[in-house]
C-alpha cells in the first residue's frame, strides 16, 4: 500500500508544481510517515486512559477581528466569477 504513493497526482490536487527531486523527497517523506504511522497502529494502547481536555482552558473570549478584503480572498483562487469562486461542475 505504502508503495503506491502517486506524488503527480497528489501535487495536481494541491496545485503544486514539483521538480523530480522535490518529487521524490516528497514521495520518500510521505513514505517515512505512514511507515511512523503503521508503528504507532501496533502500540497496545488497552490499558492507556483517555485524554480528556479541559473545555474551559480552551476557549478564547469572542471578540470580533477584521475580516479579508475581497481581493485578499480571492487572490489564490484558480478562478473567480462575480465575486464567487468558480470551480468545474461536478456532475
Amino acid at each position: 500500500m505504502t508503495e503506491s504513493i502517486d506524488i503527480e497526482k497528489l501535487a495536481k490536487l494541491s496545485r503544486l508544481t514539483l521538480s523530480q527531486a522535490e518529487a521524490a523527497q516528497a514521495k520518500e517523506r510521505l513514505l517515512d510517515l505512514l511507515k511512523l504511522m503503521e508503528n504507532l497502529k501496533g502500540l497496545n494502547l488497552k490499558d492507556v486512559e483517555p485524554m480528556v481536555a479541559d473545555a474551559a482552558s480552551s476557549l478564547r473570549e469572542d471578540v470580533p477581528v477584521q475580516g479579508f478584503s475581497g481581493e485578499q480572498v480571492f487572490m489564490n483562487a484558480p478562478q473567480e466569477e462575480n465575486h464567487h469562486f468558480a470551480i468545474p461542475k461536478v456532475i
